[in-house]
C-alpha cells in the first residue's frame, strides 16, 4: 500500500451526465493532475455485480458503460500504453458474459475498437486461465487470479459508488471481490469477509481509481435505486477514495466494516482529515453539502438491509428468524447467508412486485441457530445455511439449504414457486439466457484449457492433501 501522505489526494470532478467524450477528458486531465502515467499492459476492472435485460432490475448495480468507454479511451490514448484489457467476475452463480451483454459492455468495446489505435480487449475472469499468486493474509495464503491481471503492468479500477446490505458501501477496495472466481470468492464469506477483502489488496491494489458517482445506487447493491450525485472521483490510493465515497453516502470510516479493518491492519489514510480533497470539491464541508443531493436517508436508502422490517412493510405472511452462528459468543453472521437472503428478496420484489408478497404463501425462514422452539403452524420451513438450526414444531415440511455461505441464486433455486409468488427461476425468459450463456461460458473454458488447469491444480494440491 502506498503510505506516502502525498498520495492521499482525491480528485472530485463534477459530471452530471454520462457523456463518454466528456468523461474521457475528465479522466485524461485527472491522470495528469494526480501524476499517474499508464504504461505497458493495463488491466481495467469495472464493477458488474449484476445487470439485467432492458434494466428490469435497475441499472446502477454496475459501472456505467460511458465510464468504461471514456476511461478506456483516455488510457489507450497514452503513448506508453501497449494494450488495455477489461476483465471482471460478476456475482456468484451468473456467467460474466451475460451480465456484460445486458450492461452493454460488448457493444461499447466494439465501438471503441474503431476509434483507438491500441488493442482494447474484454474478457471474463471465470473463463480464463489463472496464475497462482502469494497473498500471505489472514484468509488467503495464495490466490488464483486471471493471467491477464496477474501479468499486467498496471491496474486501473472503475468502482461504482453504491450502498451495500452488509458492507455499508462498495468502492475501490471491495471491488477486489470480483477478481476471484466463484470457487475462491465463496471462501470465508462469513465472519472473516472483511479480512478477506483486506487480504485481496495484496494482489489487487489498483494504481489508479476512477469511481462512477454520477448516479449513485441506494438500497440493496444488486437491485439499487439511482440517485443523482453527479461526480467522478479519482485517486491513486483506494482507501482514500473509498473514505471520500463513504462520506458522500453519509458514513464515517468506522461505519464501513472493510475500511475499518483496512486501517486496523495498517493501511492508510486512517481518517478523512488526512486526505487532500481537490477539484470541484475541496473540503469536507463541500463533501457534506454534495451529499445532500442523494438524501434523505429514508427507507428507500436502506431498502432490503433489514429483512424483517421489509417483510412487515410488504405485509408478508413470511416469518423470518435470524439467530446466532458463532458458538463461542452467540454472534450473528452478518456477511454470509443473510446477505444472500437480502439479495433474494430484493430481486423478488423487483420481479414479482410488492403486492405478490402480501398474497404469497406463509412460510418460516431460519438463518443461524434459534434456541426457542418455533411453531410452524403447518407451514413449510426453510433452514438457510449450514449453521441453521431450530426446534421446529408442526411443520408441513422442512427444507435445508446446506451451503456456507448460501447465495441468492441458491435460495432462488431452492425456493422457486414455494412462496406462492411468481419466481424468476420458473420464467423461461430469465432461465433460457442464463442456461444458454452458461453453456457458452463452459465451452469457452474448455477451449481455453481452464478446466484442464483446474483439474491439474486439484491433483497437484487438493488431492495430495486429501490422500
Amino acid at each position: 500500500m502506498k503510505r506516502d501522505t502525498e498520495r492521499f489526494k482525491v480528485l472530485v470532478k463534477r459530471c452530471e451526465t454520462y457523456d463518454r467524450n466528456k468523461i474521457r477528458d475528465i479522466v485524461s486531465s485527472g491522470m495528469k493532475e494526480l501524476e499517474f502515467y499508464p504504461s505497458g499492459k493495463v488491466y481495467v476492472k469495472p464493477n458488474v455485480v449484476f445487470a439485467s435485460k432492458n434494466g428490469q432490475y435497475g441499472s446502477t448495480a454496475y459501472t456505467h458503460t460511458s465510464i468504461v468507454g471514456g476511461s478506456l479511451l483516455a488510457l489507450s490514448a497514452e503513448k506508453a500504453v501497449i494494450r488495455v484489457d477489461l476483465g471482471e467476475k460478476t456475482a456468484i452463480g451468473y456467467p460474466t458474459r451475460l451480465n456484460y451483454k445486458y450492461a452493454g459492455y460488448y457493444k461499447e468495446i466494439k465501438e471503441l475498437k474503431k476509434q483507438v489505435a491500441k488493442p482494447v480487449g474484454i474478457f471474463c475472469i471465470d473463463e480464463e486461465k489463472r496464475d497462482r499468486v502469494f497473498v500471505g493474509g489472514y484468509v488467503h495464503d495464495t490466490l488464483r487470479v486471471s493471467r491477464k491481471m496477474a501479468r499486467a503492468d498496471q491496474k486501473v479500477y472503475l468502482p461504482k459508488l453504491k450502498c451495500h446490505c452488509v458492507s455499508t458501501m462498495t468502492g475501490a477496495v471491495k471491488l477486489n471481490i470480483g477478481i476471484c472466481s466463484d470457487d475462491e470468492r465463496a471462501i470465508r464469506h462469513d465472519f472473516l469477509l472483511n479480512d478477506k477483502i483486506v487480504d485481496l489488496m495484496t494482489v489487487g491494489e489498483p494504481d489508479f481509481i476512477i469511481m462512477d458517482a454520477i448516479d449513485v445506487g441506494v438500497g440493496n447493491e444488486a437491485v439499487p435505486t439511482p440517485r443523482k450525485l453527479g461526480l467522478i472521483i479519482m485517486g491513486v490510493n483506494p482507501v482514500a477514495v473509498d473514505i471520500v465515497g463513504a462520506r458522500l453516502l453519509g458514513h464515517h470510516l468506522e461505519e464501513v466494516p472493510y475500511l475499518k479493518r483496512c486501517v486496523e491492519r495498517g493501511y492508510l489514510p486512517s481518517r478523512l482529515e488526512d486526505i487532500e480533497i481537490t477539484g470541484d470539491l475541496s473540503s469536507i464541508e463541500e463533501l457534506d453539502e454534495a451529499a445532500k443531493l442523494i438524501q434523505p436517508y429514508d427507507d428507500e436508502f436502506y431498502r432490503w438491509q433489514d429483512i424483517e422490517k421489509e417483510l412487515n412493510r410488504l405485509k408478508s405472511p413470511i416469518r423470518f428468524f435470524w439467530g446466532y452462528s458463532r458458538q463461542d459468543n452467540d454472534k450473528k453472521c452478518k456477511t454470509g447467508c443473510v446477505m444472500g437472503a437480502k439479495m433474494f428478496f430484493g430481486f423478488q420484489e423487483r420481479y414479482a412486485g410488492a403486492d405478490a408478497f402480501q398474497s404469497g404463501n406463509s412460510a418460516v425462514i431460519v438463518i443461524g441457530k434459534i434456541d426457542e422452539p418455533i411453531d410452524a403452524a403447518g407451514d413449510e420451513v426453510f433452514l438457510i445455511g449450514t449453521c441453521a438450526e431450530a426446534k421446529v414444531l408442526n411443520a408441513k415440511k422442512i427444507i435445508k439449504i446446506d451451503n456456507c455461505f448460501t447465495t441468492a441464486v441458491d435460495i432462488v433455486l431452492n425456493l422457486r414457486g414455494k412462496l406462492g409468488m411468481p419466481s424468476p427461476a420458473l420464467d423461461p425468459r430469465e432461465i433460457a439466457p442464463l442456461v444458454f450463456n452458461t453453456l457458452i461460458a463452459s465451452g469457452v473454458k474448455a477451449f481455453k484449457g481452464r478446466y484442464l488447469q483446474d483439474i491439474g491444480s486439484f491433483f497437484k494440491r487438493g488431492l495430495q492433501k486429501r490422500i
